[in-house]
C-alpha cells in the first residue's frame, strides 16, 4: 500500500516548486525582454536612495554599461533559479540560494512598501504592474515556500537527471543572454508598455466608448447599438448612454512647443504620417545616428510630413545637441518618464499614421535609404494592423518551452534506456547464475 502522506508531501512540494519557479521564470524573462525598462526602474531606485548617478567613477544611469551588465545578470540569475525550481534540479544549491534571494527581496519590498520611493517596484516590469503592498505580500508567500522547500528538500520532485542538468542550464543561459543582448542592441522583441507598435494612441489615451440607445415598448426597455436596427416602429426612444468598451491604457501624451502650446492632441488628430524623434536623456543620448536622423528630417520635409523632436532637455541642452548633430528639426517638450516608455532607446524614432504607432527604430537601427520611401511607410502601416503583442510573447515562450520539453524528453528516453540495459544485464546475470547452478547439480548427479 502506498504511503499516502509521503505522496501528499510530494504533491505539495511540486506545487511549491512550480509556483516559485514560474514566478522567477516570468520575472527573469520580462527583464531579459525589456532590459532598458528595468534599468529605468533601477535608476529610479538609485535616485530615491539619494545615491549619486556616478559612484567611484561608475555610471549608474539607464543605458550605461554598468546597468546593462547588472540587468542581464539579474535576468540570468532569476531565470535559472526559476528553471531549477520547476525541474527540481540543483536542489542543494536551491536550499541556500532560494531563501537568501527571497529574504533580500522581501526586505527590499518591505522598505519600498513603507517608504514608497517608487509607485511600482518593477519586479515584472511593465508586463504586470503590482502595488508595493501586493508585491510585499507576494514576496512573503514566496519566502515561505522557499523556506519550506529548503527544509523539506527530500520531498522535491526531480524532472531531469543529474547527468543532464547542464543541458537545460546551457540552453536557458543562451536563450536569456541572447534575448537580453538583442533587446539592448535593438528594441525589445516584446513591448509591454502602452506604446507598442500597432497601438491607436487616441483609443489608448481616451479609451473606447460606444453609444447605446434605450427604447421602450410597453413595460419593456431595451438598449440598441449604433448598428442595431429597431425590430419595428412600436419602440419609443427613451435616452442615450455611453458605455466604456476599453479603458485608457496610457495616461500621458502631452507635447508642448516653445510657446507653451499643447501639440499632443494636434498630432493624434492629424491624418497621414508623423515622425517623432524621442530623446529622454540628453547626457546619455547617442549622437552617432545623427546623420541618419538628419536624412529622416530631409525626407519628411521633401514629402511634406511632420517631424518633431520630443525631449525633456532645457533650451541650453537643445542648442548643444543641435550644434553637435546639425539638427534642423523643431523641438517639443515632454516628460522624461513618458519618453522612456514610448521607446526603449536614446534617441529613438517613432512613426505614427493617423494616430496609430506603426514603426519604431532604435539608435542602432535608424531607417536607411530603402526605408525612407512612401511605399515602405505604407507597408509599415499595413504590418502594424496585424502586429500582436500576445503573438510575439507566445512565440518566444513557446520556443523556450519547446526546447526544455525536448531536453526532458531526451533525458527520460536516455534514462529509460539506461534502466532497460541495467535490467537486461541483471536478468542475464541471473540466468547465468541459474544455469551454472543447474550445471553444478548435474555434475553431482553424474558422480
Amino acid at each position: 500500500m502506498p504511503d499516502l502522506r509521503r505522496i501528499f508531501y510530494h504533491i505539495l512540494a511540486l506545487l511549491g516548486q512550480w509556483t516559485i519557479g514560474a514566478t522567477f521564470l516570468f520575472s527573469g524573462f520580462v527583464k531579459a525582454a525589456d532590459p532598458l525598462g528595468m534599468e529605468h526602474k533601477l535608476e529610479a531606485y538609485i535616485r530615491a536612495m539619494g545615491v549619486d548617478a556616478s559612484v567611484f567613477g561608475v555610471n549608474l544611469m539607464a543605458g550605461s554599461a554598468a546597468l546593462d551588465i547588472l540587468v542581464v545578470l539579474i535576468a540570468l540569475v532569476e531565470f535559472l533559479v526559476g528553471l531549477y525550481y520547476v525541474l527540481g534540479i540543483h536542489q542543494q544549491m536551491l536550499r541556500h540560494v532560494g531563501p537568501v534571494v527571497m529574504t533580500f527581496m522581501t526586505a527590499l519590498t518591505a522598505w519600498v512598501y513603507w517608504e514608497n520611493p517608487v509607485p511600482d517596484c518593477g519586479c515584472f516590469g511593465d508586463a504586470l504592474a503590482l502595488t508595493n503592498g501586493q508585491t510585499f505580500l507576494k514576496n512573503i508567500v514566496l519566502l515561505s515556500m522557499a523556506l519550506a522547500l529548503a527544509f523539506g528538500r527530500k520531498f522535491m520532485v526531480r524532472l531531469l537527471s543529474r547527468s543532464n542538468e547542464w543541458v537545460a542550464t546551457t540552453a536557458s543561459f543562451i536563450y536569456i543572454l541572447g534575448l537580453s543582448v538583442y533587446s539592448l542592441w535593438n528594441l525589445p522583441l516584446v513591448d509591454f508598455t502602452g506604446y507598442a507598435v500597432g497601438t491607436d494612441l487616441r483609443s489608448a489615451l481616451y479609451g473606447d466608448y460606444r453609444t447605446q440607445y434605450v427604447y421602450r415598448r410597453g413595460a419593456e426597455e431595451r438598449a440598441f447599438g449604433d448598428d442595431e436596427p429597431l425590430p419595428d416602429s412600436t419602440w419609443t426612444f427613451v435616452t442615450a448612454k455611453s458605455i466604456e468598451v476599453a479603458a485608457p491604457t496610457i495616461s500621458d501624451f502631452s507635447l508642448t512647443d516653445a510657446e507653451g502650446f499643447e501639440k499632443g492632441e494636434e498630432i493624434l488628430s492629424q491624418e497621414g504620417y508623423t515622425f517623432l524623434l524621442l530623446i529622454p536623456e540628453f547626457s546619455m543620448a547617442d549622437a552617432g545616428c545623427s546623420d541618419q536622423l538628419n536624412d529622416v528630417c530631409d525626407f519628411a520635409s521633401d514629402k511634406g510630413l511632420t517631424l518633431l523632436c520630443a525631449t525633456a532637455m532645457d533650451d541650453a541642452e537643445r542648442r548643444q545637441w543641435s550644434d553637435r548633430t546639425g539638427a534642423a528639426y523643431p523641438f517639443v517638450t515632454a516628460s522624461s518618464e513618458t519618453l522612456k516608455a514610448m521607446v526603449r532607446s536614446n534617441p529613438g524614432l517613432m512613426l505614427l499614421h493617423d494616430g496609430r504607432i506603426v514603426k519604431k527604430w532604435g539608435h542602432h537601427g535608424m531607417p536607411n535609404f530603402e526605408e525612407l520611401s512612401m511605399q515602405a511607410l505604407d507597408a509599415a502601416a499595413h504590418d502594424a494592423q496585424t502586429w500582436s503583442l500576445d503573438r510575439m510573447y507566445v512565440l518566444l515562450t513557446s520556443i523556450y518551452i519547446g526546447i526544455i520539453f525536448l531536453v526532458i524528453l531526451a533525458d527520460r528516453l536516455w534514462a529509460g534506456n539506461r534502466y532497460y540495459q541495467r535490467l537486461r544485464r541483471v536478468r542475464l546475470y541471473r540466468r547465468r547464475g541459474v544455469a551454472e547452478q543447474n550445471g553444478d547439480i548435474g555434475e553431482k548427479h553424474g558422480e
